[in-house]
């Protein structure tokens, strides 16, 4: 049985493939991702950058290369993380005013994926760039993910105290229950309840806290709560929590968006990214931010030949290194570039390209959590994509490497 577990996985890559023909196809559109202009995303309200998969310092690095390009060169001044709303504004708090250090920032984000040194080197260059610019040209962090309480109980009730103290303690003591240690169980009981009542409060006492504090400050104050009121019904969710965190994060980004009042880069995973929703069955967050953004929306997502990549061992629990190995199709594309870049649109310009990118592919995509029996089996860590109808650009690493965790 052993020796038959390659030949098994040999013929799931070639089924994955579709029979793709790739005769033809050029490198031509490709150029060095430092030397991609992005001016076909420049315009637009939002741009999408995906990983293919979490736990590669490649995708980090192809991740603050594109925040770097849109920034410097075309005037984004907020980016939006696939990490916890609360976390993120500690972060902030260090990239727009110093405090703290780059390792501090990456583990306040909350995931462990985000605890790496690669993750603190992407911290630290916002965090030098907005130390030689302007208040009003500093870059931005926002988290639009709902998984954890502690920093958004912080915030919030750091803001009550500030502008109604006398309720401040019993709305501390209503969220107490609520904690990031115990997120994976079930909620306590009248946690729902609780978090509704401080939703109320803080809804009926709007012109007040406006005064007492800032229009600004009352507004993240309220969406702290509803991160807060969107974790507990996640954790009783059951096996509805995938669709019903990707339509909240969607949601997020609009409230981002709202208060952004500016163009924003979405960093995140490829399956959230991607418009096209290929990685699941249910409108995911890329799928809903096309039909908000139609065309003011613009994807970049990622893809692999190999990657060596740490993530959680889903039979362990402990994060560990894996490596799998595709046969990607869209690799022609790209030619030899470590790694490239390429705009569908000007590379469909090309009958064979055009017909690749048309075409059912598969495409690199691992999560937060992987097992060695997966790596046997191309499926379990691709999906089939078309990628004219999932991005607007594509980045492709021949050979992606594991981060450094801190």
């Amino acid at each position: 049985m052993r020796r038959a577990l390659p030949v098994v996985a040999a013929l799931a890559r070639l089924a994955g493939c579709g029979g793709v023909d790739t005769t033809g196809v050029t490198s031509s559109a490709v150029v060095p991702l430092p030397e991609a202009t992005l001016d076909a995303a420049a315009n637009d309200r939002v741009v999408g950058i995906g990983e293919a998969t979490h736990g590669n310092k490649e995708f980090v690095q192809v991740r603050l290369q594109v925040i770097k390009t849109l920034v410097e060169r075309h005037g984004f001044r907020a980016v939006a993380l696939e990490a916890d709303f609360g976390g993120t504004a500690v972060a902030d708090d260090y990239v727009t005013g110093g405090q703290g250090t780059a390792e501090d920032a990456a583990k306040a984000l909350g995931f462990d994926l985000y605890r790496t040194r690669d993750t603190a080197g992407l911290l630290r260059w916002i965090h030098d760039h907005n130390a030689t610019v302007p208040d009003a040209e500093k870059v931005h962090l926002l988290g639009f993910d709902m998984q954890r309480y502690d920093r958004n109980k912080e915030r919030l009730l750091r803001h009550l105290t500030d502008v109604d103290p006398a309720r401040a303690a019993s709305a501390e003591r209503s969220l107490s229950g609520l904690t990031d240690a115990t997120r994976t169980s079930p909620p306590p009981a009248g946690a729902k309840d609780a978090v509704a009542g401080v939703i109320s409060l803080l809804k009926s006492k709007r012109e007040a806290y406006v005064r007492a504090g800032s229009e600004q400050a009352y507004a993240v104050a309220v969406h702290h709560a509803e991160i807060i009121r969107q974790g507990v019904e996640l954790q009783s969710s059951g096996n509805d929590y995938i669709a019903k965190r990707d339509a909240w994060m969607a949601e997020n980004i609009g409230w981002i968006a709202g208060q952004a009042k500016g163009k924003i880069i979405v960093a995140a995973h490829n399956g959230h990214i991607d418009k096209s929703g290929a990685a699941y069955s249910f409108e995911s967050m890329g799928r809903r931010l096309a039909a908000t953004y139609g065309d003011d929306y613009f994807a970049i997502g990622t893809d692999f030949g190999t990657s060596t990549f740490i993530t959680k061992d889903s039979m362990s629990g402990r994060r560990q290194k894996f490596t799998v190995e595709t046969d990607a199709p869209l690799a022609k594309l790209f030619g030899g570039e470590p790694m490239g870049y390429v705009d569908i649109a000007q590379a469909s310009a090309d009958p064979a390209n055009r017909r690749l990118l048309n075409a059912k592919v598969p495409m690199g995509s691992v999560g937060d959590e992987f097992s060695a029996l997966f790596s046997k089996l191309s499926k379990m860590y691709t999906v089939a994509t078309v990628p004219a109808k999932a991005y607007d650009a594509l980045v492709y690493v021949p050979h992606a490497g594991p981060v450094t965790p801190l």
